[in-house]
């Protein structure tokens, strides 16, 4: 394979057989080699083949700044996440996860550490993700002789929840529309201010991004209520409760879709958390 640029000692962009730019990894392969020079197929362990050229342009800034370790592990987990979803990610996954295990394993190393406040949720939400965070940061103690965190598990599950979106569905623009709409019903039936800065506040928005991110993107939540559980608490929080009511015929109404009975009551705990007297100021 022809060399058209180098990024680093391991790291080519070169063509495959449909003249396409192609990103190929291998150690060593571009020691004392210039562009223009070949180099055996024999000697590349992993090809990547970017179809948006944003993104091939973002991977490839990314990789002159990493060692070869990080983007193989990387590889290894999104081909792992891949065989077990059955699904191909988006490539976006390539530079937001290489980065992320970068940084993660920097904070580590420095001391630093990030409590992922949403780990219980992400885990009850997304089953099947976070039993792939769990294998990953198994496979990355093991490659880098470290005892990461259990909190990593859901950060890595999040990078693969967002690779299974459809890159060329202005998805965020209607996540970040439905987050406002429903924080406006509960602000005008509660008649309250949001206190921004609490955890309450920061646990229910990140609530609102996972049901919205499931709502647009047609995944069907696999956490399950206990039916008198559910009864008990709408019974305990009975004004968030009539809120969701609200926010459930807003949506069906606007989007035509059906709130299940499991988030509703994830949704009504959240509101009831988030409107608590000492969470929130009078307006």
């Amino acid at each position: 394979m022809i060399i058209k640029k180098i990024l680093n000692n391991n790291v080519i962009i070169t063509e495959n057989e449909k003249a396409q730019e192609i990103v190929a990894m291998g150690r060593g392969i571009a020691f004392k080699k210039r562009c223009g020079d070949d180099v055996p197929r024999t000697e590349i362990d992993k090809v990547y083949t970017l179809s948006n050229q944003e993104v091939f342009q973002r991977f490839e800034q990314l990789v002159q700044n990493l060692s070869m370790e990080y983007m193989e592990i990387s590889s290894e987990i999104i081909e792992m996440a891949e065989q077990r979803l059955q699904k191909k990610l988006n490539d976006c996954v390539y530079i937001s996860l290489t980065d992320h295990l970068h940084m993660a394993i920097t904070r580590f190393r420095e001391g630093v550490g990030i409590k992922n406040m949403m780990n219980w949720e992400i885990k009850r939400f997304y089953r099947n993700e976070y039993a792939i965070g769990e294998t990953a940061l198994v496979m990355l103690n093991q490659k880098f002789g470290l005892e990461l965190p259990i909190d990593e598990a859901g950060f890595i599950a999040l990078h693969i929840v967002d690779a299974q979106i459809d890159g060329d569905k202005p998805i965020a623009d209607y996540i970040t529309k439905l987050i406002q709409e429903i924080t406006n019903i509960v602000r005008h039936t509660f008649a309250v201010e949001f206190d921004i800065e609490s955890l309450p506040y920061y646990r229910f928005i990140t609530h609102l991004k996972f049901f919205a991110n499931r709502m647009f993107t047609e995944r069907e939540t696999v956490a399950e209520v206990d039916e008198e559980m559910e009864k008990l608490v709408q019974k305990k929080y009975a004004a968030a409760y009539r809120c969701v009511q609200k926010i459930d015929v807003f949506i069906q109404m606007k989007y035509k879709y059906q709130v299940s009975a499991d988030e509703k009551f994830y949704l009504m705990i959240h509101i009831a958390k988030v409107t608590r007297k000492d969470k929130l100021t009078k307006s």
